[in-house]
């Protein structure tokens, strides 16, 4: 058996001889070729040899990356603001239980006599509520009675705002806060409907126009798209409920105000914004009758 292992070592050490010899005595394939000169570098050195013109960090780099976490950094303050002005807000709203209407002791109150050159109407807004301009004052601190749609030329008795507006098809029971131009645009009412300071009183000729949020702040109007006409509204203003049934919807531009116009029948007209507060969604509704409002 030793005999047997030592043969096999000579005989393999016999062959690496000859292929070592064999190799030797063989000539170069190419004579001809240049050899590439051997350069010795430092491991750094050869890291950035290695990943030069497409992974070598440069003062670009630096640049997007602190740009890349100021955006994150932006967004998330954007993100935060909206959650807490937002969602968070309407949350705590809901749980300090349902607010009474506005203004009951208003619409109880009698009705107040001011003198023409009070109650005269200002001038037209440019645009409809949420970017409206063009006003020029903000109403008096003493006004909290709504003055008759167009221009007055002598002592005008006020009725009390809308206090309460109610829309079956779309289960939405709401107060109504009297809102105003101020700064130059429309105060949009929030967790109530908005009644435009300026346009019609309900039951009279001429037109009120109520404007609401669709998104967040209550979102009053959120389902006002699914509104049909022949639907019901129901306005309540002054101990009375006014009924009134839906004629048409329609979107409009925001620069397109003869939706605020007055009418020469009375009239009731729903604003609220739609397609990414693009455009306005106009619901107009016409008087039926009215009756004197149930209790609560």
């Amino acid at each position: 058996m030793p005999i047997r292992d030592r043969s096999r070592r000579t005989a393999r050490k016999q062959a690496e001889h000859d292929l070592l010899e064999t190799l030797i005595a063989a000539p170069p394939t190419d004579s001809e070729r240049q050899l590439a000169p051997i350069v010795l570098r430092s491991a750094s050195e050869q890291r950035r040899h290695a990943l030069r013109g497409f992974m070598l960090r440069t003062w670009v780099d630096s640049v997007l990356f602190y740009a890349e976490r100021l955006v994150i950094v932006a967004a998330l303050l954007v993100f935060g603001y909206w959650l807490a002005d937002g969602p968070i807000r309407d949350w705590l709203h809901t749980q300090q239980g349902p607010v009474a209407p506005p203004l009951a002791a208003v619409a109880a109150a009698p009705a107040a006599r001011l003198d023409g050159a009070a109650s005269s109407a200002r001038t037209s807004p440019v645009l409809l509520p949420y970017t409206t301009t063009g006003m020029e004052q903000a109403p008096p601190d003493n006004e909290f009675l709504s003055p008759r749609q167009g221009a007055v030329n002598g002592p005008t008795v006020l009725a009390p705002q809308p206090t309460r507006l109610i829309i079956p098809g779309i289960a939405l029971d709401s107060p109504v806060k009297e809102v105003f131009v101020v700064d130059g645009a429309w105060q949009v009412a929030d967790y109530a409907a908005g009644y435009l300071n300026g346009t019609g009183l309900p039951g009279e000729t001429g037109n009120t126009v109520l404007a609401g949020h669709a998104g967040l702040r209550g979102a009053v109007f959120r389902d006002l798209g699914a509104l049909a006409p022949g639907d019901t509204i129901f306005l309540d203003a002054a101990g009375l409920r006014y009924h009134y049934r839906v004629r048409e919807l329609k979107s409009v531009w925001p620069n397109q105000t003869e939706v605020l116009d007055p009418t020469t029948t009375a009239t009731l007209t729903l604003l609220t914004c739609t397609n990414w507060d693009t455009q306005r969604l106009v619901v107009v509704a016409d008087l039926l009758e009215s009756k004197p409002s149930p209790r609560p």
